[in-house]
């Protein structure tokens, strides 16, 4: 009976571990901004072995966006989500588009909560993992992809 109670208490304590809200203990901050910051080192150096430590210390990081308006609500490209949302982060360069992949605390895709955003009106916070940049030929300067992210919305414009 114990080996038993002491599965499930491990069994939850794992589950719990991989949300954003206990992560957010344990895990550092930062800004969509410090981030591109940081892609910019990587863009500069030439050396591989700099550019892979720059991009694991931020996929150790969570990024955490306050107050912005929801650019976009589609379909997802990431075979893991249904649905992605886009913001933009203006930046000295152009805009940061990031592309959030949100996660419920129960570990689903959180479409619940997608559901009540609306195109240009919604504004909503965010945080994150950190998943990769990447560049299209468009006007934006770069693109962020930004996974298990937890909304929470504010208010309507």
């Amino acid at each position: 009976m114990k080996i038993i109670l002491f599965i499930i208490i491990a069994s939850i304590l794992m589950v719990s571990c991989n949300t954003i809200g206990i992560q957010s203990i344990y895990k550092s901050k930062i800004t969509v901004l410090e981030a591109v910051k940081q892609k910019e080192l990587i863009d500069q150096s030439d050396n591989p072995a700099f550019k892979h430590m720059i991009l694991k210390e931020l996929k150790d990081t969570l990024i955490k966006i306050d107050d912005v308006t929801i650019k976009e609500i589609k379909e997802s490209g990431n075979i893991d989500y249904n649905f992605c949302i886009v913001i933009s982060v203006p930046y000295t360069k152009g805009e940061v588009e990031c592309y959030i992949y949100a996660k419920d605390n129960y570990l689903n895709e959180d479409i619940e909560t997608l559901s009540k955003l609306t195109k240009g009106k919604s504004r909503i916070d965010v945080i994150g993992e950190f998943v990769r940049f990447f560049s299209l030929l468009d006007e934006t300067y770069t693109k962020m992809e930004i996974e298990n992210a937890k909304i929470t919305i504010r208010e309507d414009k």
